[in-house]
């Protein structure tokens, strides 16, 4: 993942989790970063899986990236 993926990421949680992850979250197991997704999941996401989570907040960050690219040609 590069820093611009990072920082699109982190930046797309904001609209499913309720507070940031802890900034070391690139290196962590899945499982970890699964787990600690669920904890911090946003009210009306509170009770889906850390992965579900992940892969939305992915997808978010992935289409606003392609948004952009494609505005700026």
């Amino acid at each position: 993942m590069t820093e611009k993926d990072r920082a699109d990421f982190e930046w797309a949680s904001s609209f499913y989790l309720y507070d940031d992850l802890d900034k070391d979250w690139i290196n962590w197991e899945e499982e970890k970063l699964f787990s600690e997704i669920e904890s911090l999941a946003w009210q009306p996401f509170e009770h889906w899986e850390g992965e579900d989570i992940y892969n939305e907040i992915n997808k978010l960050a992935s289409s606003v990236r392609e948004k952009i690219k494609k505005e700026s040609k």
